[in-house]
């Protein structure tokens, strides 16, 4: 499947079709993430989940789908985006 056919199966359901853009999830220096809240990345995080992605390929399509956008910024944000969702998730 395609980076993009799974983020159409990921945001499809839940009314999560705003979204559209794993930056709401891995990047913390977005308006998408300034957009959502850590429970609602946290829901997109389950729901990635329970459509049997893979996480890390995930994180892999993006990093190349910003690389391809010439948008590095973005591709260097996933570690940091991680490590706050983490922190908050364990509080």
């Amino acid at each position: 499947m395609h980076y993009q056919e799974k983020l159409d199966k990921i945001f499809s359901k839940g009314g999560l079709r705003k979204h559209r853009t794993l930056r709401t999830v891995f990047d913390p220096y977005s308006s998408e993430w300034d957009d959502t809240t850590i429970n609602k990345k946290i829901e997109i995080l389950k729901l990635i989940n329970e459509n049997e992605i893979d996480l890390m390929e995930l994180i892999d399509e993006y990093k190349l789908f910003y690389l391809d956008e010439n948008k590095p910024h973005v591709i260097k944000s996933v570690e940091e985006g991680l490590k706050i969702l983490l922190s908050k998730a364990i509080e």
